[in-house]
């Protein structure tokens, strides 16, 4: 590879870097707020000190190394996507630690993006392929139920009667099942990937609009994979016609470099906790309101680039795609996150199983994909419901009051973890109590900490 073509590869692993960084941050700010006593502040800072230089193969590392320890630590409370990013970068942990034993240093910017590329992009292409499997049942295509009525109900946040009429369930329906079943093949193929990243890019918007901000940082990020390999040269040659991008971009570089700039984020950081923490609720508005403006203002600056990158002309210059993906560490990934897509239908777990609002039940009697048959069914946690009667945890109790039931292991892996908690539950016509030395559940640590199931609804009501 020549020295331009090592440069822009340099260039597409800060994009990456800088991306990613943001992700973490804004995935932080829209669940926990301006969070300071929980290792997902050292996230955050390990973030914000990869975006002041994301060309730097080490801060990238430790940032990538803060949020697999958050988490780890986290699990099995934790999303879909967040699982993604759990094992990604675990695996890329384990190929740059291997690369760095086998060579005596860590891998440059831009050969590290070259091996990683391929590992990002065959992984997002997964998500949406088995995300839009998942919604191929009988409750997502029903318009009274279904995720993508109330999604798309919230896209107009900032006007909610906007779309109040029955007259948008039926396009949201079929319009996210078009979507999520086209995206892996316009991406998977060079031709059609500007057009995929478009109508990613799209997508992702509305899908942030409705409140999905974390997922669809992380999917921009991931975006980068998909980029045309000449896109930093075209956006040079963008630059050098605009002198105003270029005298911005200076001063952003400067400013980034600058000894002040990471103990001032920090302290804008902490300061947001202070003043936040005086006022939770309207603080709370202020990051929901705040986190979509800012993903809306990023992707139409990066949009806004693309198209003048791409008027450049030209043909499209894209790697030859790889025969495998780089390394075994990444093929384990891989099986890692095929592995977890098959849990619902195996009957091993259901939360952050890449489901993705779709509305699929896999629990015994309740079953509605429209082609997986129930037969394939492996385990069989799935098959007990239980409704609590009575327990000294209120939360406990009341998650049952509506109709809704619990998978019977994970009542008893919220007692194992909750000392001290009873309950009583009822399991057909069969009422059981168990914990504070009535019938304990014994100790699983290793399931406890891989294992959740959600709640399970009435099929008549809104799982989303």
């Amino acid at each position: 590879m020549g020295s331009r073509g090592a440069d822009d590869a340099r260039w597409l692993f800060g994009l990456f870097s800088l991306l990613f960084a943001l992700s973490l941050i804004l995935h932080q700010l829209w669940w926990d707020g301006f969070e300071v006593l929980s290792p997902h502040f050292a996230v955050v800072l390990a973030a914000v000190w990869a975006a002041l230089r994301p060309t730097s193969v080490r801060r990238f590392v430790a940032m990538v190394a803060a949020e697999v320890l958050s988490v780890a630590l986290d699990m099995p409370e934790v999303g879909s996507h967040t699982l993604l990013v759990l094992v990604s970068g675990t695996s890329v942990l384990a190929y740059a630690g291997w690369t760095t034993l086998r060579t005596r240093r860590l891998p440059g910017p831009g050969a590290l993006f070259e091996r990683v590329a391929p590992f990002l992009r065959a992984q997002i292409l997964l998500v949406y392929a088995v995300t839009a499997i998942a919604k191929m049942n009988t409750a997502f295509f029903d318009a009274d139920v279904s995720c993508a009525a109330a999604m798309a109900g919230g896209i107009a946040w900032f006007y909610p009667s906007l779309l109040d009429g029955s007259w948008r369930v039926i396009p949201s329906i079929w319009g996210t099942v078009l979507v999520e079943s086209t995206l892996p093949l316009l991406l998977a193929v060079p031709r059609t990937r500007v057009v995929g990243l478009a109508l990613g890019g799209a997508f992702h918007t509305l899908l942030a609009l409705a409140g999905n901000v974390p997922f669809s940082a992380l999917a921009m990020a991931l975006y980068v994979a998909f980029l045309p390999a000449d896109t930093p040269g075209r956006l040079r040659a963008v630059v050098a016609r605009r002198a105003g991008l270029g005298r911005w971009g200076r001063r952003a570089a400067r400013l980034a470099r600058s000894r002040a700039a990471f103990p001032v984020a920090a302290g804008a950081w902490i300061a947001g906790a202070v003043a936040f923490s005086f006022a939770p609720a309207p603080g709370g508005a202020l990051i929901s309101h705040g986190t979509r403006l800012v993903f809306l203002l990023g992707v139409a600056a990066a949009g806004a680039l693309l198209v003048l990158c791409l008027r450049r002309g030209g043909r499209l210059v894209y790697p030859r795609p790889p025969r495998r993906l780089g390394h075994p560490v990444f093929v384990a990934g891989i099986l890692v996150l095929v592995a977890n897509s098959l849990t619902p239908y195996l009957g091993l777990k259901t939360e952050s199983s890449f489901t993705m609002f779709s509305n699929l039940q896999t629990e015994g009697g309740l079953w509605n994909h429209a082609f997986i048959p129930e037969s394939v069914r492996v385990f069989g946690y799935q098959e007990d419901l239980v409704r609590i009667t009575d327990s000294n945890d209120r939360a406990l109790e009341g998650r049952t009051r509506d109709g809704t039931q619990l998978v019977r292991f994970e009542l008893e892996r919220y007692v194992r973890l909750h000392p001290g908690t009873s309950a009583t539950y009822a399991s057909g016509e069969m009422t059981r109590t168990i914990g504070a030395g009535v019938a304990t559940p014994a100790a699983m640590p290793l399931l406890d900490r891989a294992v959740k199931f959600q709640d399970v609804r009435r099929p008549e009501r809104n799982g989303c």
